[in-house]
């Protein structure tokens, strides 16, 4: 290490194309401290594909040898904490090693940038609804820091430019340099950074409630552009955050205030309970948005200049008596309906989850979440239970809307939940299945897998099955959530299972459509078309109904995969069929609604809409409710 020359534009930085062990190969200097450098590095071993890691050279100036051996022991215990952590907000570790007297982690690289230096460019405070998602998100992974055993790990030094935003919205904790387990009333040395540090850190002392005190002056900075770091120690009383930014709620600022009281005894006793408080604040925004009866958007009839329809002889129907009504949303419409009773559910890109009546449109009430909803409703009992962008799963009264309650994940819930006596299960783009229960919503168990979980979880009997954008498809019990057989498929699966006897069945994006053993996960067979498959299969008897991304719908025989029939629709079919009796209904990219006898395939009738379909239908009592890309929910004649 030596000989290698080192950049001086970053004090003692290793230049690009640096390899290290053979196998990192330097990019770019990320950000540099007084204790380490931070590279973008290349890992070759990954010759088809460009795979960034971050690499952490650690190294020590100290004079003293005792002192160099001290450091050097705390960047060996941070590899050593990171390897025993797993949540979505901490970043991973895939290696470590020394070289010439240097240590080096490696890290997942996080695509995105700190909130110092988001809130430096930006330079005006950040609106309170992100600061509630941002707070819940950095709740999550401090209270699984303070949770776990059989000593709390108290972070010490949480500060905007220790916050990572992710590209995709989530938050990330980076630099556990200093995170130690916690000892109580153990003295050491004031470690953490003037204006966030609490006092009692300055004291030696660190405990959990720590973190909540840097966590609340990090919201005050962040929610009044004022740097603690400018300002006189322990002085946040004194400036009240509404004072300089009279936008925030008065519920927010308690939080803040009591979040950097003096005495760690006035603060939130325990990170969950902060979440607690910070939940309450937003559902309280959350049921001020919904409304109860009242329809909010008129239903219309199209006109029939803007709609076309081809029917089979004897079945033509005019579109405008095709189309019975429709309700223009304030986005698009990718969700899929789910019908119960006199009453069809369904959630939009504008942030609403809607209430209609399936038989003339009109709107019963609708929700609004912080995001765009594109999951499916599950109607259970007197709830709706429904996944948003914003991160967050709701479970609502069905009959008025009112929120009972929220279940915050780490990233957004495409996934569509499904009921298991009085539990659901959802998936969601953190990675995790959620086990909730119904009532309060609950955590009753959770599994990673290693990729995003868009798939809806499938629940027979007592087994939970759902796919991940790793390639994989899980099988979990439902009662405790313990893996019972995970399959390897290659690809990211996105396609929800469905199941028939003893197989599985789902599609995957390297084109296939599978079929797996129930009790096993062994491959039963497989049918390959030309493009992946993102649309859910459909079971009847011994019939598999499924589109793909090749324009084609597909039967296939359940028991060996063999082809019934198909027929080339559309350019691209991403929605998946809904099965009515002998017939078939599904959307397609170009704008159709198709619907198909069930035993041959031939096409009945066919409608076109006002943009893209990317929504399932839902058939009840002769209509066809479905969601399109022009922001309309559509009513349609069977």
């Amino acid at each position: 290490m030596a000989e290698i020359a080192r950049s001086q534009r970053y004090r003692d930085a290793l230049p690009a194309g640096t390899i290290l062990e053979g196998r990192y190969e330097i990019l770019r200097v990320c950000g540099q401290g007084g204790m380490s450098t931070v590279y973008v590095a290349r890992d070759l071993r990954f010759s088809q594909v460009e795979r960034l890691c971050a690499v952490k050279e650690m190294f020590t100036r100290e004079p003293d040898e005792r002192t160099r051996m001290l450091q050097l022991a705390n960047f060996e215990r941070e590899a050593a904490l990171l390897a025993t952590l797993s949540h979505p907000a901490i970043p991973k570790i895939y290696d470590y090693f020394t070289v010439g007297g240097l240590v080096y982690l490696v890290l997942e690289f996080i695509e995105g940038t700190d909130l110092e230096r988001m809130i430096a460019n930006k330079k005006e405070p950040v609106p309170e609804d992100t600061l509630v998602d941002w707070t819940l998100q950095i709740l999550d992974v401090l209270a699984y820091l303070h949770e776990q055993q059989p000593e709390p790990i108290v972070f010490r030094d949480l500060k905007p430019s220790n916050i990572m935003l992710r590209n995709d919205g989530a938050i990330t904790l980076i630099d556990f340099g200093i995170a130690r387990t916690f000892q109580p009333l153990q003295r050491g040395t004031m470690i953490g950074t003037e204006g966030y540090a609490p006092p009692e850190q300055y004291r030696g002392i660190a405990e959990p409630r720590g973190d909540i005190y840097a966590l609340g002056a990090t919201l005050h900075h962040l929610a009044t552009g004022s740097d603690p770091r400018h300002e006189p120690p322990f002085t946040f009383a004194q400036r009240p955050p509404r004072e300089l930014n009279p936008e925030l709620s008065p519920e927010f600022e308690e939080l803040i205030l009591r979040a950097v009281a003096y005495t760690p005894a006035d603060r939130f006793p325990s990170a969950a309970a902060m979440a607690q408080a910070v939940i309450e604040i937003r559902d309280r925004r959350a049921r001020g948005a919904a409304t109860d009866t009242t329809p909010v958007i008129p239903a219309t009839v199209a006109s029939t200049e803007q709609h076309a329809e081809t029917s089979r002889p004897g079945t033509e129907r005019t579109a405008a008596e095709r189309i019975v009504w429709t309700v223009q949303t304030g986005d698009e419409v990718r969700g899929t309906a789910a019908v119960a009773g006199s009453t069809a559910y369904i959630g939009s890109y504008d942030q609403h989850l809607y209430a209609v009546n399936p038989q003339d449109g009109g709107i019963l009430w609708r929700f609004r979440a912080n995001r765009g909803i594109v999951a499916r409703p599950l109607v259970h009992g007197d709830l709706v239970v429904v996944g948003a962008e914003d991160h967050t799963v709701y479970a609502l009264r069905a009959v008025s809307g009112r929120l009972i309650w929220s279940f915050r994940t780490a990233m957004p819930v495409r996934s569509s939940a499904a009921a298991y006596g009085d539990a659901i299960v959802v998936g969601s783009d953190d990675g995790y299945c959620y086990c909730l229960d119904l009532e309060q919503g609950n955590l009753l168990w959770r599994q990673r897998t290693w990729g995003p979980v868009r798939s809806s979880p499938l629940v027979v009997e007592d087994r939970v099955i759902v796919g991940s954008d790793d390639g994989s498809l899980y099988c979990y019990s439902a009662t405790d959530g313990h893996l019972r057989w995970r399959t390897q498929l290659g690809r990211p699966v996105l396609s929800s299972p469905a199941a028939g006897g003893n197989i599985v069945v789902v599609g995957c994006t390297d084109g296939a459509i599978y079929a797996v053993d129930i009790d096993n996960g062994a491959r039963r067979w497989a049918f390959q078309t030309s493009r992946p498959i993102i649309a859910s299969p459909r079971i009847v008897g011994d019939l598999v109904v499924i589109g793909s991304t090749d324009g084609t719908l597909y039967a296939l025989e359940r028991r060996d995969g063999s082809l019934l029939w198909s027929q080339q629709i559309a350019n691209q079919i991403t929605s998946s069929a809904a099965i009515d009796g002998a017939r078939c209904y599904v959307g397609t990219v170009d704008g159709y609604v198709v619907c198909l006898q069930l035993d041959d395939g031939q096409t009945l009738w066919t409608q076109r809409l006002g943009g893209a379909i990317a929504s399932t239908p839902a058939v009840t009592r002769g209509m066809v409710i479905i969601g399109c890309l022009d922001g309309r929910i559509y009513g349609l004649r069977a």
